[in-house]
């Protein structure tokens, strides 16, 4: 039987008109603060970057929070250094970066699978540079990246359209009859979702790797033509706050802001996806400099500050204690004992064959 195409959303495109892109090639200064954007023209700083570190991270509201509580504290702290920023992070871009000897990035946050394996040869130790290493979660550390902040992939629900129903897990979420309406789910092979269809379908969380990927496209179709994949965080807010899909998976800091608006959604936190976004240092980079900084991150005091402005957990086990009480209950580090950790070594390894199956199903007919 054909399947039904997967159904997409797409992010708007942007078109610069010259002014815009003469002001991005400025380097346009951060109000208020002594660090600037590079807004994707990092090239711009040429030979200027001495005494600089470029921090590189994934934009919008997170990139803000970044900045307001490690960035601009950093650059008080430091006004020798001139603290820039640029978006998004991009790993091929990294690696092109070191392999031409040519780095213009020295702190990139990084997720999933990277920095194991091979990508290794493109990233710094951390080791010797006095990060406090012996406190950060040891399952979110390895010699080249260091975890500096928890966040989810969680199951997010409309109470307003399961006629009072709540769903216990992704088991649920697969259940068209008891709880009807349309899925939102990721169109990223390593995002998640095929660890949640596995999930649904009855596998265990030490069972889920090496990932059985016919059992869970399997599981896949069977929601298929009830689902809308998206691509950004976004979109995965702006459908269910829309009430375009009754649940959805969905990073927990997106719920947590549609919450504070009033809609009528929550969370399923068993079975969630922990991710830890993570540091690296590129190679060639200004690894002084990217390590002070990322010293600074993640010092007990400051590693807890990001959980202020976004419900995302610190990795400092010592930040953990001082953390605002009224951010604890939308922290995924609350909810460790019912999460489930992705097998990064793994995933790594056979990255290719992940996307490789993942596009073929997507484009099955």
């Amino acid at each position: 039987m054909p399947h039904p195409p997967v159904r997409r959303v797409e992010p708007p495109s942007r078109t610069l008109d010259r002014r815009q892109l003469l002001r991005l090639a400025g380097l346009t200064g951060l109000a208020g603060t002594g660090a600037l954007s590079l807004a994707g023209c990092a090239s711009a700083f040429g030979t200027q970057r001495a005494d600089s570190v470029v921090f590189v991270s994934d934009g919008g509201e997170y990139q803000q929070a970044e900045r307001d509580v490690w960035l601009t504290p950093f650059q008080e702290l430091r006004p020798d250094l001139r603290v820039a920023e640029d978006v998004p992070k991009n790993y091929a871009k990294l690696q092109a970066m070191v392999a031409s000897d040519n780095v213009l990035w020295d702190l990139v946050t990084a997720t999933g699978d990277f920095g194991y394996g091979g990508d290794r040869d493109f990233l710094e130790d951390f080791a010797g540079h006095g990060l406090p290493l012996d406190e950060l979660m040891p399952e979110y550390t390895n010699e080249s990246i260091v975890g500096h902040t928890m966040f989810s992939n969680v199951l997010a629900y409309r109470t307003d359209k399961l006629g009072g129903k709540k769903p216990e897990g992704w088991a649920d979420f697969f259940d068209l009859d008891k709880f009807p309406g349309k899925r939102g789910l990721r169109n990223f092979p390593s995002g998640a979702v095929l660890e949640i269809a596995l999930t649904a379908d009855g596998v265990a969380p030490g069972d889920l790797y090496p990932l059985d990927f016919d059992r869970a496209f399997r599981k896949l179709d069977t929601i298929r033509h009830e689902t809308v994949f998206w691509t950004t965080g976004a979109q995965s807010a702006q459908l269910i706050a829309d009430g375009e899909v009754s649940m959805t998976q969905v990073w927990n800091g997106r719920v947590f802001n549609l919450q504070k608006e009033g809609a009528p959604i929550e969370i399923q936190w068993n079975e969630h996806f922990i991710q830890a976004d993570s540091m690296v240092v590129p190679r060639g980079s200004n690894v002084e400099h990217a390590m002070a900084l990322a010293k600074h991150c993640l010092s007990a005091e400051n590693n807890a500050k990001l959980s202020r402005h976004i419900p995302y957990g610190p990795t400092n086990l010592e930040s953990l204690k001082l953390v605002e009480k009224s951010m604890l209950d939308h922290l995924p580090t609350s909810y460790l004992d019912i999460g489930i950790d992705f097998d990064n070594k793994w995933l790594n390894a056979h990255r290719a064959e992940v996307d490789s199956k993942w596009q073929n199903w997507v484009r099955s007919t």
